[in-house]
């Protein structure tokens, strides 16, 4: 009997006692968190993440207060309430049976229907709290805790320094001055409060009794006047190319001679593998966003992707090593919450693997675009005709594609030191907010050639990007590489797995001043996610040097048209009752032509291996196919409206461009040949 009273009370003291144990070996992250007021901000959404998988979501009490049990490691702390500005707090140190205190965060707010997000670095406090809290003359850290801070100083750091040094000491000035009296009933922000007005990674936080934090109305959202000349778009020039179309006539001579060897190493990334799927129906319709895993010999995944609009999958065999995996590989995929194992796949150079799986057509309607601009002082010479060029395209695609459930975000960034480090508008249908939130931005801070890349990706994809979607889409405008320190390197990987397995396709613009490095590290984004790789060039007159792009022959665009071009393949699909594929507008209609072009043409089916219809409800000027390289390799001329057979057969497989010129407007469409 006593033994049957005891046995529970052991095991339930054991039990306690081990959790306890685990509770103090484990870390713990706290703060407060306040409104530029002064007052708590309680019900304040808390998630903490390590790199792109949130671990941790709670709330703030009454008080403002939160305090989360994490393993050891660095996070990123995200605090968000409606009607404030989100703010994100990155490269946040637990350590094992330690508190990391973050003391008080201020949220600012917001303007009226604008989600917008800011993301500062944590920085270890300049003078121990614990001294500040006791009313003791405040000590300096020990000069080993104040060297653990993570940044990479900029190459002119002297006069930074210096001022740090000048701003320390007049803290230490002003903290041995007495307060004035607090407001009653207020709990004022410590000396070490963190804003989400945007804060440099190598500051000090000046001492107050109070938040002098302005609203927004007080801030400028302009530091210069823009460009003259730049309010109007179509004048950026701009190029394509595409090297998964372009692999075995471009890229495999690349890999062969070692042009691009030394940038792999640099970056570690290994574009050789490649395994290309495509999967349809038993009607020869294309299966969108579609999860497809490539498993090694042991049901290891190596590589996760979804199927795109055209029903293709880009697979990589070991992408951020040297090695080869295991043989033999395997490849499934998940339709309707069924997994189809499709076999052993051949590698790209001897064809794509091709797999017919019953499932009935359907193609999500919802696309989800984020823009995502190097903010830094070197993008001064294009930002602002950038800005102009990516606002006509958000209006354009409204109107090309008004079937479309269209959600729109942007994401600006600049580097560790300058005034902030990520701020972001989140994704939203309602495009006015993504539109206002581009036009408010500028070019400022940088400094050093290297920016904060990994961290714009890494904010790219805390975007609530649709779990549904016929396209999911990063345009990563910038004008130079992140930095190379081992940590960033392996964000930037993790970023780019994940964005291909939530078939997020990145698509890079490279701006005036990028490097060869950098240009095939954008290279590598492209292909590693099913994107393709855009570049500004010389043709504009605008900006400076445009760097002179590792292609073959290419054709110049203007950047508006290329990207509506761009955005136009990407959401193309057939249609579910006849399998007919519109034809996407990409050019502006001339307001001087007497002709309109009132619908797309058709063409069918797509993929093919001997022969499509073309359907022209219009005459045609001049109708093209292009190889992948833009050569034309059938020249269709003039065509009447009407129906049209259109042989291939006798090109050899892979993407062409057919390209039709209307009375006032270009249309466009891919189309992929296979092999019979």
């Amino acid at each position: 009997m006593k033994n049957t009273f005891f046995m529970p009370l052991f095991l339930s003291l054991l039990v306690s006692g081990s959790w306890h144990s685990i509770r103090y070996d484990g870390a713990q992250i706290c703060a407060r968190v306040f409104d530029n007021f002064g007052q708590p901000v309680a019900k304040a959404s808390v998630r903490i993440w390590r790199d792109t998988t949130c671990l941790v979501t709670l709330y703030t009490d009454a008080k403002g207060e939160f305090c989360a049990s994490v393993a050891p490691g660095v996070y990123t702390v995200e605090v968000a309430r409606e009607g404030y500005t989100r703010l994100c707090l990155t490269r946040v140190p637990s350590s094992k049976g330690q508190r990391t205190d973050l003391h008080t965060l201020v949220l600012e707010a917001s303007l009226p229907g604008l989600e917008e997000s800011v993301t500062v670095c944590y920085q270890p406090p300049l003078f121990r709290h614990d001294d500040l809290l006791g009313g003791r003359d405040p000590v300096l850290a020990p000069d080993k805790e104040r060297r653990e801070m993570h940044f990479e100083a900029p190459r002119k750091d002297a006069p930074a320094l210096k001022r740090r040094d000048a701003e320390a000491r007049t803290l230490m000035r002003t903290l041995k001055t007495p307060p004035s009296a607090p407001d009653e009933g207020v709990d004022k922000p410590t000396p070490t409060a963190l804003s989400s007005r945007p804060m440099s990674c190598t500051s000090v936080a000046e001492p107050t009794n109070s938040p002098t934090t302005p609203t927004p109305s007080d801030r400028p959202t302009h530091r210069r006047r823009p460009m003259p000349g730049a309010d109007r778009a179509g004048q950026l020039t701009a190029g394509e190319w595409n090297d998964l179309h372009n692999w075995n006539t471009h890229w495999v001579d690349l890999l062969r001679d070692g042009e691009i060897e030394q940038h792999q190493k640099t970056y570690r990334f290994y574009p050789r593998r490649r395994y290309s799927v495509l999967l349809q129906n038993e009607a020869g319709m294309p299966l969108s966003d579609v999860p497809v895993r490539l498993l090694d010999r042991h049901g290891a995944v190596l590589w996760e992707a979804r199927t795109a609009n055209t029903g293709q999958a880009e697979l990589w065999e070991n992408l951020f090593g040297e090695k080869p995996a295991e043989a033999p590989l395997k490849v499934v995929a998940d339709v309707d919450g069924k997994t189809h194992t499709l076999g052993t796949p051949k590698p790209f150079e001897n064809g794509i693997n091709l797999h017919k799986i019953k499932r009935e057509c359907r193609h999500a309607r919802t696309v989800d675009i984020v823009w995502t601009v190097d903010a830094t002082g070197s993008m001064g010479d294009e930002i602002d005709y950038l800005k102009t060029e990516l606002l006509d395209v958000i209006r354009r695609v409204q109107r090309r594609f008004p079937n479309l459930d269209l959600r729109m975000g942007s994401i600006f960034y600049r580097d560790e030191g300058d005034e902030y480090l990520v701020k972001s508008s989140i994704l939203s249908r309602d495009i006015s907010k993504t539109v206002d939130y581009i036009s408010r931005q500028y070019a400022d801070g940088g400094g050093d050639y290297p920016e904060a890349v990994h961290s714009a990706l890494e904010e790219t994809l805390r975007q609530p990007w649709s779990r549904d979607a016929i396209a999911r889409i990063c345009f990563l405008v910038l004008d130079a590489s992140p930095h190379q320190r081992p940590e960033v390197i392996q964000s930037l990987q993790r970023s780019i797995r994940e964005a291909a397995r939530r078939g997020i396709r990145i698509v890079p613009i490279a701006c005036s001043g990028i490097q060869k490095d950098t240009e095939f590290l954008l290279k590598f984004f492209g292909l590693a996610t099913n994107g393709t790789y855009l570049f500004l060039t010389d043709h504009s007159g605008i900006g400076d040097k445009h760097l002179t792009p590792t292609a073959d022959v290419y054709k110049i665009e203007f950047l508006n048209d290329l990207l509506v071009r761009i955005i136009g393949e990407y959401v193309s699909t057939p249609n579910c009752d006849d399998g007919k594929t519109p034809i996407a507008f990409h050019t502006q209609p001339d307001p001087q032509s007497p002709v309109k072009t009132v619908s797309p043409a058709l063409y069918y089916p797509n993929p093919t291996s001997e022969r499509f219809t073309l359907e022209l409800p219009f005459d045609a000027i001049k109708v093209t196919l292009y190889d992948a390289e833009g050569r034309a390799v059938l020249d269709l001329g003039a065509l009447s409206a009407g129906v049209h057979a259109v042989e291939v057969k006798h090109l050899p497989p892979g993407t062409y461009t057919l390209r039709i010129w209307g009375n006032s407007e270009i249309q466009s469409g891919k189309v992929l040949v296979v092999a019979s």
